[in-house]
C-alpha cells in the first residue's frame, strides 16, 4: 500500500497541491492530511490566502477516495482520504490535548491554541491501524509539558492496540526532542532512519533554523518496502511517501 501524510497549510498553494494530488492519486491509497479547512473560523487571517472549503475541494479532486474530516475548531482540522475499495472496519477520534489543557498557554497573535485531535482508521486488511495527528505548535519545537502531556497520551493509545499500527502527521517537533525519543521506543521512526535533511521548504522561513516538524512512525512489523520525503513544494511542508506491506 501507498500513504502520503502531508500538512496542506490550509491550501495556500492551492494550484501546486491541486496538481500534486491529482497527479499523486494515481497509484496512492491513503492520503492523511493536516491543516485543513473545512469552513470559516474566529480570528482568521483575512489577508492570507488559505481555502475556506479545502476539504470539500479535495472532495473533487479525489473522486475514487472517501474522506473523514476531524475538528480541531471550527472551520479548521485534519482529514484521511482513503481509496474506495479498502475496507475500513471503523474511525475513530480521539481528544489529545484539550482546551484546559492548554489554557495557560499565551495566545498567538490573539488566537489561543487549538486542543489536538488525533484520527484513526482501522483497516480490514492486516487488522491495520492508521493514526493522522497534528501537534501543538511553538516556535523552537522543543519539549514543553504540554507536549510531554501530548507524547504520554499518544503512547497510551498506541499501547492499547495490538494490531500493526502507523503514526504519521506533523509533530511540531525537533528531531532531538525527548518527546521524539518517547515515540522511537515503541515505533520505528522513518525520518530518522533515513537520509533526509528536512521536512520543511523555502515557504516556511526558519526551515534552516528548525528542519523538522513532520515524522511518520510504524511497529515493527510492518515491512517498509519505500520510504521518501518528496521534493514537491505544494505547502510549507513536504509530503512523506510511505510504501509498505
Amino acid at each position: 500500500m501507498k500513504l502520503i501524510s502531508l500538512n496542506v497549510w490550509c491550501g495556500v498553494k492551492y494550484e501546486e497541491l491541486k496538481r500534486f494530488l491529482k497527479y499523486q492519486s494515481r497509484d496512492t491509497d491513503i492520503f492523511c492530511f493536516q491543516e485543513v479547512r473545512n469552513g470559516k473560523y474566529l480570528n482568521q487571517d483575512e489577508k492570507i490566502n488559505e481555502k475556506d472549503e479545502l476539504f470539500q475541494e479535495i472532495k473533487i479532486l479525489l473522486p475514487d477516495f472517501t474522506g473523514y474530516f476531524v475538528e480541531m475548531v471550527p472551520g479548521v482540522g485534519i482529514a484521511t482520504f482513503i481509496r474506495n475499495g479498502v475496507e475500513l472496519v471503523q474511525v475513530k477520534s480521539a481528544q489529545i490535548l484539550t482546551a484546559k489543557d492548554l489554557e495557560h498557554l499565551p495566545e498567538i497573535n490573539g488566537v489561543k491554541f487549538y486542543p489536538r485531535m488525533l484520527q484513526s482508521l482501522y483497516l480490514k486488511d492486516k487488522n491495520l491501524i492508521i493514526h493522522n495527528f497534528h501537534g501543538i505548535p511553538k516556535g523552537n519545537k522543543k519539549d514543553t509539558p504540554e507536549r510531554d502531556l501530548q507524547t504520554q497520551r499518544l503512547l497510551e493509545i498506541i499501547d492499547s492496540n495490538d494490531a500493526p499500527q502507523i503514526l504519521v502527521g506533523d509533530f511540531n517537533l525537533s528531531i532531538d526532542t525527548e518527546a521524539i525519543t518517547r515515540l522511537e521506543s515503541r515505533m520505528q521512526n522513518l525520518i530518522k532512519r533515513s537520509e533526509f535533511k528536512t521536512t520543511r521548504n523555502s515557504n516556511y522561513k526558519y526551515f534552516r533554523i528548525t528542519p523538522f516538524a513532520d515524522y511518520i512512525f510504524v511497529s515493527r512489523d510492518i515491512k517498509v518496502n519505500k520510504f521518501i520525503v518528496l521534493p514537491d513544494e505544494v505547502s510549507d511542508h513536504l509530503a512523506l511517501l510511505l510504501n509498505f506491506t
